[in-house]
């Protein structure tokens, strides 16, 4: 069994809606991860571009002549003007002008020209290029890092999670349909809530028929007693319901399996791989949900979440996207109600700490990994 051996104390109430304690947050983790902004299918040519937000950072997305990513901040290096005001668009000639002064760059952050500005003889073009952010891709998946000197490489980051996602085309994978939601709470009460199947018998009763393990409130079957495998390729994640295939209301799907999964990951049903604490992917056999994480305040956070399908089987199974969505959104509105209400009684002021009870040693684990984050950010 993978459970606390004792109860722990959670987080103090005041990280969730300090509004200087959320700025030291962005400064350690939002600021110094790589955070998942978009899928590279949003800007297929090159002087395509969305902007995206990090905290308080504006970026621009964009692909240069050649193809090649990058992410530059929203800022222009004359003063300080916002450069793309339309949150996605296409940046005509190549060219991206201010359009305050109408300082122009080229697709690479280049300086290239400032109309009607006086000579001198110390201005350099090239020490005026756009602010660059480091950014590289995973699974059609664009990452950002504002750091200059990213403490690991993206693939240091996803780390073993990625691995459970290799069968999965995600790369190749568009996605058919784009939710966006505000949440009034903390961004770590959302990431809270997903680490943890306690709430799940009874916010989430019609997952708990799709997932039978999830009644007994917990995640992993490892996590029950007396737990045994069923065979030597169990490991113990979740499985749907004998009979069923995939999440949606009634376990059963029109759409085709996935070319290039294995029985183990068809038989499970949905699969999970969790990047701490801005994304997660919730894979099927039929089909794939991404969710993103970006706090938008102390007391707020935005949830992107997207359902991604083989562009053949977006245009051949139309008719069946509808029922794909159905239990996607039930769990969000679900898990939506109880993070605000969470949120809301955390300003008692009586109540210091929250209590963390045996199966909640995945919200330990978080916990831990944000104070280590705060830590080495005080050094």
């Amino acid at each position: 069994m993978t459970t606390l051996s004792r109860t722990e104390l959670s987080l103090p109430s005041t990280w969730y809606y300090d509004p200087d304690h959320y700025a030291v947050e962005l400064e350690a983790v939002w600021y110094r991860d790589w955070v998942c902004v978009g899928r590279l299918h949003e800007i297929p040519r090159a002087g395509d571009y969305f902007v995206a937000t990090v905290g308080s950072q504006q970026l621009i997305v964009t692909r240069d002549n050649e193809n090649q990513l990058r992410v530059f901040h929203n800022t222009c290096r004359h003063r300080g003007s916002i450069l793309c005001t339309n949150e996605q668009g296409r940046f005509p000639n190549g060219r991206i002008i201010c359009p305050y002064h109408t300082w122009t760059y080229s697709l690479t952050g280049a300086l290239l020209a400032t109309p009607a500005r006086l000579p001198v003889d110390d201005f350099a073009e090239n020490d005026y290029s756009l602010y660059q952010v480091n950014s590289a891709c995973w699974g059609g998946f664009i990452f950002v890092c504002l750091d200059d000197t990213p403490g690991c490489t993206l693939e240091s980051f996803l780390g073993s999670e990625a691995q459970i996602m290799k069968h999965w085309p995600l790369a190749e994978m568009i996605s058919v349909q784009q939710d966006r939601k505000l949440l009034a709470c903390n961004w770590k009460i959302f990431w809270e809530n997903y680490s943890e199947c306690y709430h799940c018998p009874r916010v989430h009763p019609e997952l708990c028929k799709l997932v039978p393990l999830y009644q007994n409130g917990v995640l992993s079957y490892t996590d029950t007693p007396n737990w045994r495998p069923d065979d030597a390729s169990d490991d113990g994640r979740p499985r749907v319901a004998p009979g069923l295939a995939t999440w949606t209301l009634d376990g059963q799907t029109g759409l085709p399996v996935i070319p290039g999964l294995d029985e183990h990951e068809i038989r499970n049903g949905v699969n999970f791989a969790s990047f701490t604490a801005s994304m997660f992917v919730v894979a099927h056999p039929d089909y794939v949900r991404s969710v993103r994480v970006l706090p938008r305040g102390p007391e707020s956070v935005e949830l992107i979440v997207d359902w991604l399908l083989l562009p053949e089987v977006a245009e051949t199974y139309a008719g069946e996207i509808d029922r794909m969505l159905d239990v996607g959104r039930l769990l969000i509105e679900q898990d939506g109600r109880v993070c605000e209400i969470n949120q809301r009684g955390l300003r008692c002021v009586q109540h210091k700490h929250g209590v963390l009870v045996p199966q909640e040693y995945s919200l330990w684990e978080f916990h831990e990994w944000l104070r280590a984050k705060l830590e080495d950010r005080a050094l």
